[in-house]
């Protein structure tokens, strides 16, 4: 798995721990939720900045985001996550 995907999966599944949907993530990171997806299919080209501002965004560690164990984890969450 690269890096784009396992920092995707990871982001959405911390995300979907917090209870948020992408339109309140979008609101807390200031990010459109079309960029919001854009890295939860692992198919942005996204920076070591951007990773540490993720991070910080849902309360974890930028090497949470690179977890191999919990991006498994994440494959089994439905493709369309709403959580209200």
């Amino acid at each position: 798995m690269n890096t784009s995907k396992l920092v995707g999966l990871n982001t959405k599944w911390y995300r979907y721990q917090l209870g948020l949907t992408q339109e309140k993530f979008s609101f807390i990171t200031n990010y459109k939720v079309a960029y919001i997806s854009t890295i939860e299919n692992g198919n942005s080209n996204i920076t070591s900045n951007t990773i540490d501002f993720l991070a910080k965004s849902l309360k974890v560690k930028p090497k949470d985001l690179l977890d191999e164990e919990t991006a498994k984890k994440a494959l089994k969450l439905p493709n369309r996550v709403d959580k209200y």
